[in-house]
């Protein structure tokens, strides 16, 4: 279930030995799919853990997209194992446990949030009272400060500058909030007018504003005031676009995002230029924007969509690629898309397609 991250040499995911009792990271060479090395370590949920005899709903798989850096990438577990490892090697460089080292609360379907970089740091959620959000230096794992709070949402962070104010944001378990990136204060939280969100969808910067998404309470297009705290007037709601784990995409001056239907809103006001019925959208699907007109879909059952986008009229299907014949396969893994080579799981499998 978890990402695909990829660079023009190396293709790193996540998966798990056949005891289901480690995890093991595998980096690919980007060009020959040949394995160039793999990482595993034991990896069970704790005595105390909320699981179905040991075992995650969805499986004990990483979740979590590992994040590529230079010569390093950083992975984490379902169960919190956090690593920083050689890019080109597989070498540990330091190793952190969300739940061990901050007193992490283990979510209900494990930890999926994606590391976030910023600069020399890394941001992740352990989700600990003392410690819901913590920054990492990259270079040695060192803990550069540790933020209170609330247990972890399965929704990833991001970093922007909101009216003028550049601020870590994201979801805790019930609210949505911003951080100081220097200190880890939070500057400010939302509490969704819906409560108990199943939050997985990432917010999106849609230039000063922040789009949120979630079951309970659709789209949500948020406004800052000059102290970049939100304001409590929407500068946009869309309550009947509700996908439970997909993140919309910007194209152009449109949010283009599926939810059984492929909807086009106004990145001003979520206004709704066009709901595009078409037999081959799914209820899940992955998204890849090219920020300008194009668009590309690569749905739960294994369709690859190439969209059209105009502002100013409904988007076309361009084409369409079958890319799984056995119908018991569904793909929910986010792929990658590096230059011509478009990267995607089938189950245990990892695919290349390039693109003429």
């Amino acid at each position: 279930m978890g990402g695909l991250a990829a660079t023009e040499l190396y293709v790193v995911f996540g998966s798990r030995d056949a005891l289901d009792s480690s995890d093991v990271f595998i980096c690919l060479d980007a060009h020959t799919g040949r394995e160039l090395w793999r990482h595993q370590y034991p990896a069970l949920p704790p005595p105390d853990a909320e699981t179905r005899d040991g075992r995650l709903d969805f499986g004990n798989s990483p979740r979590a997209t590992p994040l590529i850096t230079d010569d390093r990438v950083i992975t984490l577990g379902a169960f919190g194992d956090l690593n920083c490892l050689d890019l080109a090697t597989g070498k540990p460089i330091w190793t952190s446990n969300l739940l061990i080292d901050f007193a992490g609360q283990l979510p209900l379907w494990g930890y999926c949030g994606s590391p976030l970089l910023i600069g020399h740091r890394i941001i992740v959620q352990p989700g600990a009272d003392e410690a819901s959000l913590v920054c990492i230096n990259l270079f040695d794992g060192e803990v550069l400060w540790e933020s209170p709070g609330r247990a972890a949402s399965y929704s990833s962070f991001i970093v922007g500058s909101f009216a003028g104010r550049l601020q870590i944001v994201g979801m805790d378990a019930t609210t949505l909030g911003g951080w100081d990136l220097e200190t880890g204060e939070r500057i400010w939280e939302l509490e969704p007018p819906v409560r108990g969100e199943f939050q997985v969808p990432t917010p999106v910067r849609v230039g000063e504003r922040l789009l949120v998404v979630g079951e309970n309470n659709g789209a949500r297009l948020i406004e800052f005031d000059n102290e970049g705290q939100p304001l409590t007037k929407l500068a946009g709601h869309r309550p009947e676009f509700r996908p439970d784990t997909h993140t919309p995409v910007i194209v152009g001056t449109s949010l283009l995002g599926l939810h059984d239907n492929l909807y086009s809103m106004s990145t001003e006001n979520l206004e709704l230029k066009q709901e595009i019925f078409d037999d081959v959208l799914t209820h899940f699907g992955s998204l890849i924007s090219n920020g300008r007109d194009r668009l590309l879909i690569l749905t739960d059952d294994g369709k690859l969509l190439l969209y059209s986008v105009d502002s100013d009229s409904m988007p076309v299907r361009l084409g369409t690629l079958n890319l799984v014949d056995d119908q018991r396969v569904h793909i929910y893994s986010h792929p990658a898309l590096v230059g011509s080579r478009f990267y995607f799981r089938t189950g245990s499998q990892v695919n290349c397609l390039v693109f003429p």
